[in-house]
């Protein structure tokens, strides 16, 4: 097995189980958060069910495709350096992904509550 493959290994497992615990947490603490922005208790469920399923695809998708572009490996060294890289853009993509979350379903709260308002 060249570095590469185990490199591709590795990186695959720590990224997927990555992606799953937050998404995982995210999932469950931000429950409450949902049900905040909907008055409708299963609308907010759908909604966060969605964005779990999103999330997962977009993640997951974006691991796979970044080993595509990996270069070849020919040392432990340069192996621990693209595991490194890698796997820190994909916790940069899990944070920018939550933070946009918020941000769009903040924006929808204050939409929403202006609607209410206005009727």
């Amino acid at each position: 097995m060249n570095y590469n493959v185990a490199g591709y290994i590795i990186y695959l497992v720590i990224t997927i189980y990555i992606t799953f615990y937050v998404g995982k947490q995210c999932h469950s603490n931000g429950k409450v958060f949902i049900h905040g922005i909907f008055n409708d208790i299963q609308i907010g469920d759908a909604v966060n069910n969605i964005l779990l399923v999103a999330y997962y695809l977009v993640n997951i998708g974006y691991a796979i495709l970044m080993v595509s572009i990996w270069p070849t490996i020919t040392s432990t060294s340069h192996l621990l350096n693209e595991l490194s890289q890698n796997i820190g853009q994909i916790v940069l993509l899990l944070a920018l992904l939550h933070y946009l979350n918020i941000v769009a379903l903040t924006a929808g709260q204050h939409y929403i509550n202006k609607k209410q308002i206005k009727n």
